[in-house]
């Protein structure tokens, strides 16, 4: 019985140390690893350590060369944009020595311009204000007749070079009469008679060919110029017979001398008195009703805006003819 009870409990220890047993084998046992994987693994991550260094070295060192290069790159850049500056002021200087060059040959053929054109008006009493009195006062003047195509204007060329030297010595006279406009005028309406008078008095050894210089004047492509002379003309003359101000009568004054200049002009050429005595006369009259209705227009008060404005609209877009197409000088 002893045995027995002796078995039973190995059997049950049996049964109790079984479970651990299986645990036990199922676990893989903990051997220590060998030196050497412990020296590879360290060594692999030194190697990676290294590898990522060398790296950022390596890029590093060439973005310290990309910069380098860059700031060559800007550095020629800037030399070559600095040359070409040089090179920009040279052909400045050039553009300049250029120009002063182009103004010198156009200073040139204006010159030749007046001198053939100061010979062919002892021509225009014969051949009218045509070419033909252009070739003519080239010949004259030592050129081939073939300089006429310097003259793309035809006869309308003669009479505008007429036009504005006679406006020239008008204005010329004008001045020494008044110092330069200095000295003031004692009768302002006697001294725009006189000078109205002896600017058509420079028409008279072309009475004759007159008409026909009115009629270039008037064509379309020439209008701009001529209405432009004579708005300059009428100006000056004003200027130096004191005339100054800047209110409405400024406007009045040139638009009516205007008027009255031409007006006279065309009575001019159909005038065959002594001396043009009548001539004279009608314009000393003009000249009176001019002042009269101004001073009536002044004295007003029922002018009406619209009348002011059509005044100045009249002689502000001829001072705009006269910027395009014409200058005094």
């Amino acid at each position: 019985m002893a045995n027995v009870r002796c078995l039973h409990k190995l059997i049950r220890l049996q049964k109790l140390l079984m479970p651990l047993n299986a645990q036990s084998s199922r676990l893989a046992p903990l051997q220590p690893r060998p030196f050497t994987s412990l020296l590879a693994r360290s060594y692999a991550k030194d190697e990676k350590t290294t590898n990522l260094d060398d790296f950022r070295a390596r890029e590093e060192q060439r973005e310290r060369e990309r910069d380098a290069a860059d700031e060559a790159a800007a550095k020629a850049t800037q030399k070559e944009s600095g040359a070409g500056g040089g090179g920009g002021g040279v052909g400045a200087k050039g553009s300049d020595s250029s120009g002063q060059q182009d103004d010198a040959k156009q200073a040139k053929v204006d010159a030749i311009r007046a001198k053939i054109l100061d010979a062919a008006l002892q021509h225009v009493p014969q051949q009218g204000w045509s070419r033909q009195a252009i070739v003519l006062g080239a010949e004259e003047s030592g050129y081939p007749s073939v300089v006429h195509g310097m003259f793309p204007e035809g006869g309308f060329a003669l009479v505008s070079h007429f036009n504005g030297k006679c406006n020239a010595q008008l204005v010329e006279s004008l001045q020494q009469q008044t110092d330069g406009g200095k000295q003031a005028v004692e009768d302002p309406l006697d001294f725009l008679v006189q000078a109205v008078r002896q600017r058509l008095e420079m028409v008279t050894p072309y009475k004759q060919q007159w008409p026909q210089a009115m009629a270039l004047m008037a064509q379309p492509q020439h209008a701009p110029t001529a209405l432009a002379q004579v708005l300059t003309l009428v100006d000056d003359i004003c200027y130096y017979s004191g005339d100054r101000s800047v209110d409405f009568g400024w406007y009045t004054r040139r638009v009516g001398l205007a008027t009255i200049m031409k007006m006279t002009e065309l009575y001019f050429l159909q005038d065959t008195s002594q001396g043009h005595t009548q001539t004279w006369e009608f314009l000393k009259n003009r000249m009176d009703e001019a002042v009269q209705l101004q001073i009536m227009l002044s004295q007003t008060e029922g002018m009406t805006h619209t009348f002011q404005r059509s005044f100045n609209s009249a002689f502000i877009t001829a001072r705009n003819i006269l910027g395009l197409g014409y200058n005094r000088n």
